[in-house]
């Protein structure tokens, strides 16, 4: 076997086994527990929306609620799914790389910076969308290529099943679905109204549960996945949404290994400018390199709206920035070999190899041990300690209210009703009968249920609300206190 060969192999190897290794060990992510128990809820019978209050597209749950039943044996099998979503895109990544440039030496390159990630090693080893995104991205993708290649309906209809996925997975994908439209409508020619219609047959399968739970009610549908949106953050003033990207940006570049990325990223594109590889907008539609220029743009612009915005989003188009390095590799390579040196390139090659391999010690750092104080009850051995309580102090029959819905899916216990995946209050400009009327509670609900002592745990998370502190005090008693979390028991 060739060492370029062996060194792919190798590298597939070390992300499958860094992933792994995280997922075992990496703290729990908050929105994590909103996705594992909206599994849950689903598992029991329960219809999103309808029935529980959920702000996605609803194939996640739906999908995996047979594995959802809630404990620690389903959370690390649903977080095994993340990491084989995880895997799965890798090796997508490599087929794709090698498609389109037919050389092993930029596969390698940009499988290097693919698979020591460290963005992609902490948030491919959780249960949230974003592996599952990440994959769905990069299948949709492959599946275009080969169309773009060979013109087979099968890969045509792979397309648009997997982009349909996608979509039914984070509805933010569907910024997608005119690119991929319009590029089938291009490059199909002859046939262009046939293919045009399988591809948009395709779309429907996927789509059909999530449609259903939509029609199931539509009102409560279009609150949790746009309404809500508009006000989660609490404060939607101007200087918000752009500190909120300030901290982001500056976040981002702190990150050496996003930083080197950045950098080849622009490279790439000098190289598309310099060599008018792109000179027509057509081939913006019908060159993989501008579909790959399309894919990281629309994905990017599109999580630019999100508020708060959150750095993990760039989980979800990063693949794309190192495509379009691979992409350009060779072309980058002749670049600085016409001013540097051989032995100068490589000892630049080298010192960035050692850069990025050393910026992955501060993800480990923060992701596996926990070392900010607001992760520490994030971290697994705390909320052990947690859930153990819970169970010694109510049995899996009881209701109980907390904060972090995570609590509740390990336990098994029953959440409050209007809790099941948010267990306090959002200020939402809405009366007390249009939270309930959603799904949702509100500080008016929650001190009534605590006051009729219907829970038989409240489990308060840093401290305890101040609209039911007093009644708390009343009705129950500190049954177990640690990492800022709180629980307790009804007297």
């Amino acid at each position: 076997m060739r060492k370029p060969v062996l060194y792919i192999v190798g590298l597939l190897l070390v992300h499958a086994a860094l992933l792994s290794i995280f997922a075992a060990f990496r703290l729990a992510d908050a929105d994590e527990g909103v996705y594992l128990n909206a599994t849950r809820m689903v598992h029991m019978g329960m219809k999103p929306y309808v029935d529980f209050f959920y702000t996605q597209l609803s194939m996640m749950p739906t999908v995996f609620a047979v594995f959802g039943g809630g404990g620690w044996e389903s959370f690390f099998m649903l977080r095994g799914f993340g990491v084989l979503a995880g895997i799965l895109a890798a090796v997508l990544f490599t087929l794709i790389v090698f498609r389109l440039t037919k050389d092993s030496k930029a596969a390698v390159a940009a499988l290097f910076l693919y698979a020591l990630s460290g963005m992609f090693i902490c948030w491919h080893s959780t249960y949230k969308a974003l592996p599952f995104c990440h994959f769905l991205s990069l299948a949709t993708f492959y599946f275009w290529l080969r169309y773009h290649d060979d013109h087979s309906l099968l890969n045509l209809i792979m397309t648009g099943l997997f982009l349909s996925a996608l979509i039914n997975f984070r509805s933010v994908f569907i910024i997608l679905l005119p690119l991929y439209i319009i590029s089938v409508v291009i490059i199909s020619r002859q046939n262009r109204l046939k293919n045009t219609a399988v591809f948009m047959a395709a779309l429907v399968p996927p789509s059909i549960p999530t449609l259903v739970q939509m029609l199931d009610s539509v009102s409560h549908f279009l609150y949790g996945n746009l309404f809500f949106q508009m006000y989660r953050s609490g404060d939607n003033s101007l200087s918000a949404i752009i500190g909120n990207r300030l901290d982001v940006l500056l976040s981002a570049l702190s990150d050496p290994q996003l930083i080197i990325v950045l950098i080849m990223t622009l490279l790439a594109v000098l190289m598309i400018l310099r060599r008018r590889s792109l000179a027509k907008v057509s081939d913006l539609f019908t060159k993989p390199q501008g579909m790959i220029l399309m894919n990281l743009f629309l994905i990017w612009g599109i999580y630019l709206l999100p508020h708060p915005m959150s750095r993990q989003y760039i989980d979800q188009y990063l693949a794309f920035a190192l495509l379009l390095f691979a992409v350009n590799f060779v072309e980058i390579k002749k670049y600085f070999g016409g001013f540097l040196t051989a032995h100068f390139m490589k000892n630049i090659t080298a010192a960035v190899v050692v850069v990025y391999v050393l910026a992955l010690i501060p993800y480990i750092a923060v992701f596996t041990f926990g070392i900010r104080d607001f992760d520490k009850r994030f971290t697994l051995p705390s909320i052990r300690g947690i859930t153990t309580a819970m169970a010694d102090n109510a049995l899996e029959a009881d209701t109980i209210l907390t904060e972090w819905p995570g609590y509740s899916f390990i336990t098994k216990q029953v959440p409050l009703r209007y809790t099941e995946i948010i267990g306090h209050d959002f200020y939402l400009p809405m009366t007390s009968e249009e939270y309930r009327k959603y799904n949702l509670c509100d500080e008016s609900y929650l001190r009534g249920e605590v006051g009729k002592k219907t829970p038989k745990l409240v489990v308060n998370v840093i401290k305890t609300p101040e609209y039911y502190a007093d009644v708390l005090e009343n009705n129950y008693d500190l049954a177990y206190e640690a990492e800022r979390v709180s629980i307790y028991k009804r007297r």
